[in-house]
């Protein structure tokens, strides 16, 4: 169980067609669906759009593939941008068929997870997405080194949790679910290793957005740890009264230096 294989990956995401990782993603209504898009991936999808037109695209023009795509949220978001040649690729069978059935189209298509570097190296598209991704596979680097080498791909668009204050929150609050360090997250990124990644693999950053949820992460920590304890379970409102107004100041300060637990970044390949 320690190990980052090929035999650990599948067990997480591919067994029992999926549904058991999918748990952690579904939403089982359109509506609740159509609320994850907007409020979430929406954002992500304005971002990537947003980009290629200050780089001089129309969008619309451009051939998108999302690998990783899970139940397909941000295949949907960059359709709700007006984009239509969209293709996302999941390993997961069950999230592929409720991902489509969300959408209304197939634009998932399920693709055998030792199949994603074959995948990449012979795919003809101009956008790579990986919203989430890179901190689940056991072979990033091989995953980057095949984006690279793939002429027709212009632009590689990724999300990444990151080696932040989060991590030690998760080290001290012993007793509270992990959000960064859960079982599935087998890398954590720096702002050095991403740089790193860019220069062997000749890939250029062109744009960033940093953005985290540390404060939250130690706002719910000491929440729970005050509502275990029944000495201090009445502290609980107090708590909540004085730190959630100054969640979002305390954060952006965070994400303005660059160490917040989330980045998105957009690269020019080749």
């Amino acid at each position: 169980m320690h190990d980052d294989t090929d035999s650990f990956c599948k067990k997480l995401y591919t067994d029992n067609k999926g549904a058991d990782y999918a748990e952690g993603y579904d939403s089982k209504f359109v509506k609740g669906f159509n609320i994850r898009v907007k409020d979430i991936y929406v954002p992500k999808a304005k971002f990537l759009c947003d980009s290629l037109v200050d780089f001089g695209h129309t969008p619309n023009e451009l051939k998108f593939a999302d690998f990783g795509a899970g139940s397909g949220y941000f295949v949907s978001a960059l359709k709700f941008n007006g984009l239509n040649n969209i293709i996302g690729f999941e390993p997961s069978e069950s999230q592929v068929s409720f991902g489509n059935k969300m959408i209304g189209e197939d634009l998932l298509e399920l693709t055998n997870l030792r199949d994603t570097v074959t995948k990449i190296k012979e795919i003809d598209v101009d956008v790579i997405s990986m919203i989430g991704v890179l901190e689940h596979v056991h072979n990033p680097r091989e995953i980057i080194g095949a984006i690279s080498e793939n002429k027709k791909i212009k632009y590689l668009y990724i999300s990444v949790p990151l080696f932040s204050i989060s991590v030690y929150f998760e080290m001290v609050f012993h007793g509270v679910m992990n959000r960064h360090l859960s079982g599935a997250h087998t890398h954590l990124y720096t702002e050095d290793s991403l740089k790193y990644m860019a220069k062997e693999f000749n890939l250029s950053i062109v744009a960033s957005w940093w953005f985290g949820t540390d404060m939250v992460d130690l706002f719910r920590s000491v929440t729970v740890c005050l509502n275990k304890d029944k000495d201090t379970h009445k502290m609980k409102q107090k708590w909540t009264e004085l730190f959630s107004p100054v969640i979002d100041e305390l954060q952006l300060k965070l994400d303005e230096k660059h160490m917040s637990s989330e980045v998105h970044m957009i690269f020019k390949v080749n």
